[in-house]
């Protein structure tokens, strides 16, 4: 019992020798339906034994039919190639049936990728010229969507939604092939010229990989990358290359990254922690909260008192994220998941108390924060920290 995947490619001209060598020792021959004029002669002349059989993509039972009989052989030609090779190796799986390939291993591989990179490439190349919408846009005007589909896909993340990661992934490659061509349209370089770059960058800063440079631990790689920016890289400065534009939080933890590369940093989260407590105390201080202020509630500060709320306030949210980041926790993602488990919460909150015939907008904050409680030890899976918190 045995499956043989043999890739030929999307046209005619493209047509790998060795492939076309592998279909001459006979037998039959199973091809993806919808093929060109062009590339089905091709096949059929190439064929030792009988003529091709073309492939409903529905029904594949003659394949089956023909590896329990012994092997097999199935074309993968034409734009439904890579396609039809999914779904035959994750039915063989399921059938115990073996796969072989031509070519072999990781080349079977890398040729199903590249023919579905190249089309998707062409597609976008014709909506480019043909599509009025797509014909206006700029990189400025793209972009804002780019943004847009990373924050998408960090919510499928962390979710753990693998369906909708892989819609976002493909949403997000849209935006780097549309923008490559729009690079490409000013002369500035093109996908190719973007992938063999970035191949590049990743040689150079893995020394340790592809040279002689030793780094055993991930603080002695994020060290040589720091080194190689700068040395190697004309980056100067400690602060190089860190966008303004950046969000707050990954802003700040940016910027703490590039003072540990150069040695200004905590040792341990141990280390680090404490001044989380320092910060509060002296946001406390400004508030009027410790004793030694005047009494915060109630009032608007104003003029030197807010500018130092605000410059307190920075300093505590500051050394929160200095603290996740030594913990390996991204404060951006951790933050926006503390929000939206709040939503939940709240809205579970009010639902509960809608079944008691109660408007939750309407209780006192004592009862409000009763039926928040209730909605959080509602949640499965979770432990139930609610003693230890107060109101959010």
């Amino acid at each position: 019992m045995r499956l043989h995947l043999v890739y030929i490619g999307a046209a005619a001209e493209l047509a790998p020798a060795a492939s076309l060598r592998a279909l001459a020792g006979g037998g039959t021959v199973f091809v993806p339906g919808g093929l060109s004029p062009e590339l089905g002669a091709l096949l059929a002349a190439s064929c030792g034994g009988d003529a091709p059989i073309r492939l409903d993509p529905d029904d594949l039972s003659a394949v089956w039919a023909r590896t329990a009989a012994g092997e097999a052989i199935v074309c993968l030609a034409g734009s439904e190639g890579p396609a039809l090779a999914r779904v035959l190796r994750r039915e063989a799986a399921a059938r115990a049936v073996a796969v072989a390939t031509t070519p072999a291993d990781a080349l079977f591989d890398d040729a199903l990728l590249g023919q579905e990179l190249v089309s998707l490439k062409r597609i976008v190349d014709v909506l480019r010229v043909e599509c009025p919408w797509d014909r206006e846009q700029t990189a400025g005007d793209i972009v804002s969507y780019t943004i847009e589909e990373v924050y998408e896909l960090a919510d499928a993340i962390a979710t753990d939604d693998l369906r909708a990661e892989h819609g976002e992934l493909g949403d997000l490659l849209l935006q780097v092939v549309l923008l490559a061509l729009m690079l490409d349209e000013r002369g500035a370089g093109d996908l190719g010229s973007i992938a063999h770059d970035i191949e590049i960058k990743l040689i150079r800063r893995h020394a340790h990989i592809f040279g002689d440079a030793v780094a055993e631990t991930p603080g002695e790689v994020r060290g040589q990358w720091e080194r190689i920016k700068r040395d190697q890289e004309g980056r100067e400065g400690v602060f190089h290359d860190v966008p303004d534009t950046f969000p707050a939080l990954l802003y700040a933890r940016k910027v703490q990254q590039r003072a540990g590369s150069v040695g200004f940093d905590w040792d341990t989260v141990r280390e680090a922690f404490p001044k989380i407590a320092e910060e509060q105390a002296e946001l406390a201080e400004a508030l009027g909260l410790s004793g030694s202020g005047a009494a915060a509630d109630g009032l608007v500060a104003t003029g030197a008192g807010k500018a130092r709320i605000r410059h307190e306030s920075g300093d505590l949210l500051f050394a929160v994220v200095n603290v996740a980041r030594k913990a390996g926790v991204d404060p951006e993602l951790a933050l926006r998941a503390a929000a939206q488990r709040f939503v939940e919460r709240v809205e579970t909150a009010v639902g509960l108390a809608a079944r008691d015939e109660i408007d939750w907008s309407q209780l006192a904050l004592e009862a409000q924060d009763e039926y928040y409680r209730r909605a959080k030890s509602a949640e499965g899976g979770r432990a139930d920290h609610s003693q230890q918190e107060g109101t959010p």
